[in-house]
């Protein structure tokens, strides 16, 4: 599943993949860090 984020420095809306790990349950992994394709800027996912 795709989730979306934005990057800190530019402002750039960012799409992420989450992998699914839940069974019984939605449950997604998300990558720690991640490059915004805009400015190549790194960003850390919200816990949220």
């Amino acid at each position: 599943m795709d989730f979306e984020f934005e990057c800190w420095r530019c402002g750039a809306d960012c799409v992420v993949y989450g992998k699914p790990v839940g069974f019984w349950e939605e449950r997604y992994r998300l990558p720690g860090e991640w490059d915004c394709w805009n400015c190549g800027a790194t960003n850390i996912t919200p816990d949220e």
